[in-house]
């Protein structure tokens, strides 16, 4: 049997997103990409742009699993913050008849620094790009310059190591 998985890192203006597919405990990337928002347009707008595609990528792959996992919204800057919450809550609106999983960024680059053998020092974006690339075995996989492709990806793959469904 064959599970489809969608694994979202949101935010106000690109958020990432990811399609795995997983058969006797191995995973396999489906699908990936970005929902863009206009900045020029109000936050209202701009979350419609976001729950538009949310649901436009939930229409093309209906077979997903009912769990989804998220990156969780961290909490640093004030602007920011609101931002990111914003896009949480229209995701959650989104995927109201889902359950999400948030997954804390730690423990994904906990993951990432696994998978490349790097110091815990390390904790940039370019380090969960590198690990997706080891995971898959394909040092040439394009992903979007500010690691939310990645990030989407990253999060389902911590997920589903943590639900037990593919091998650590």
């Amino acid at each position: 049997m064959i599970t489809y998985h969608l694994g979202l890192d949101t935010s106000l203006t690109k958020s990432g997103w990811a399609i795995i597919s997983v058969a006797h405990r191995k995973a396999s990337l489906v699908d990936y990409g970005l929902i863009k928002s206009t900045a020029k347009l109000s936050d209202g707008e701009r979350l419609r742009q976001i729950h538009m595609g949310i649901t436009g990528i939930i229409a093309k792959y209906p077979q997903i699993e009912r769990v989804i996992p998220r990156e969780e919204g961290i909490v640093r800057f004030n602007v920011a913050t609101r931002q990111v919450f914003k896009s949480h809550g229209v995701s959650e609106f989104a995927l109201a008849d889902y359950n999400i999983a948030d997954i804390n960024i730690q423990t994904v680059k906990a993951w990432a620094r696994r998978v490349t053998g790097s110091p815990g020092s390390r904790k940039d974006k370019d380090m969960i790009a590198e690990a997706v690339r080891i995971y898959f075995g394909d040092p040439t996989l394009q992903l979007n310059k500010g690691g939310d492709e990645a990030d989407a990806i990253a999060v389902v793959l911590v997920h589903l190591q943590r639900e037990g469904l593919i091998a650590a």
